[in-house]
């Protein structure tokens, strides 16, 4: 039997006789007993903590504002109203909204533009790699033109060496 298993067995023994054992986490503490720390809290713990900084800007409370519509709408009852001046809702965020459909429209007509240019860009492509195979294929028909030519000379010349 060696050192380890004797150790094992005696280690669950001696853990039952001693209330307090050199393992136990009460050990290591002075005394024998457990140590409470009681955490003390600053002063300044009951008040609000600062407020963090935000990259936006805080809303408005509610409370705040006066009650009643943004802008009362000038009309009579029994005359007609004017199409500049609505019956209904008020002209608040107009010129925003205006802008933002200025914004989009750009956006449309500038998308309109590239695609024309895209468009006339592949045309150009597609005209540039059909004239380029044009050539290659003249240039094919030449060499072969060329090269029957330089054939007949060839015969020619060895016909007159034949002949003299």
């Amino acid at each position: 039997m060696g050192f380890g298993a004797l150790r094992s067995m005696i280690r669950p023994v001696s853990r039952t006789l001693s209330p307090v054992s050199h393992f136990s986490p009460a050990a290591r503490t002075r005394g024998g007993y457990m140590k409470i720390q009681t955490v003390t809290l600053p002063k300044s713990f009951g008040r609000y903590p600062k407020r963090r900084p935000v990259d936006k800007p805080r809303r408005k409370r509610a409370s705040l504002k006066p009650p009643g519509p943004y802008a009362w709408v000038k009309c009579v009852p029994g005359e007609t109203i004017l199409p500049n001046q609505p019956n209904q809702g008020s002209v608040k965020r107009r010129n925003e909204k205006k802008r933002m459909k200025q914004h989009r429209a750009f956006i449309k007509s500038e998308r309109k533009i590239r695609r024309g240019q895209v468009q006339e860009a592949k045309r150009k492509k597609l005209t540039l790699r059909v004239e380029h195979k044009m050539a290659a294929v003249a240039r094919e028909r030449a060499w072969e033109e060329r090269l029957v030519e330089l054939k007949r000379i060839e015969e020619e010349k060895k016909h007159q060496a034949a002949m003299s």
